[in-house]
């Protein structure tokens, strides 16, 4: 076998291949390639981060003021959640929403509207609604929303159409909204759950 190596070096050397003065200026061209090469990665912007870890997007629910209207509230600056929350709000749930209601298990499709609005006092003794601040959204889809309990949320500024919410604050919904489990994940409680439906034939 060491001949058989020896021999290839002599071939080599006899212009047949590569000399040994050819090899050092070939590994140094190589050298200067990579390096070159380093800087320019270096010097280029990173890529984009993967979003396969993104929430699904959430559509805003068009014609949500014409579903069932749930309750209405009134948070006032007293509460430790005025700064983002105060305001009154009125609470909207889609047909699936209110078998979630009635039983407990919110069903997919069930999707749940938190309209909230400022609050106009003329000083009288009448409080008024003001202009909207935003709408909240929470769409029950077991498959889209695993990680979050089976619940998306999502939140529209006055006005807007595409969904505000940053990864962290997504996270925050779902573990506030995970200590209601025992009540779907849903805080609040429709008064006319427990009423039929009737009609006059």
């Amino acid at each position: 076998m060491r001949a058989d190596r020896d021999g290839d070096g002599a071939r080599a050397s006899n212009g047949r291949g590569c000399g040994r003065a050819d090899a050092i200026a070939l590994a140094a061209a190589l050298a200067l390639a990579l390096a070159i090469g380093g800087f320019a990665q270096a010097a280029s912007p990173p890529a984009d981060p993967p979003r396969a870890q993104d929430a699904p997007a959430i559509a805003f629910p068009a014609g949500y003021s014409m579903w069932t209207h749930i309750k209405s509230g009134l948070i006032t600056s007293g509460h430790a959640a005025y700064p983002r929350f105060g305001g009154l709000h009125h609470i909207y749930a889609n047909p699936a929403a209110l078998q979630g209601y009635r039983s407990g298990e919110y069903p997919d499709g069930a999707v749940l509207v938190y309209d909230l609005f400022e609050t106009r006092d003329s000083g009288d003794g009448i409080v008024d609604q003001g202009p909207r601040r935003h709408i909240d959204v929470m769409v029950k889809d077991s498959a889209r929303f695993k990680a979050s309990g089976g619940w998306g949320y999502a939140e529209f500024a006055a006005g807007e159409r595409a969904d505000r919410l940053k990864t962290a604050e997504r996270d925050g919904c779902a573990a506030c909204h995970a200590s209601r489990q025992q009540h779907g994940d849903v805080f609040s409680e429709w008064p006319n759950a427990g009423a039929r439906e009737h009609s006059d034939s």
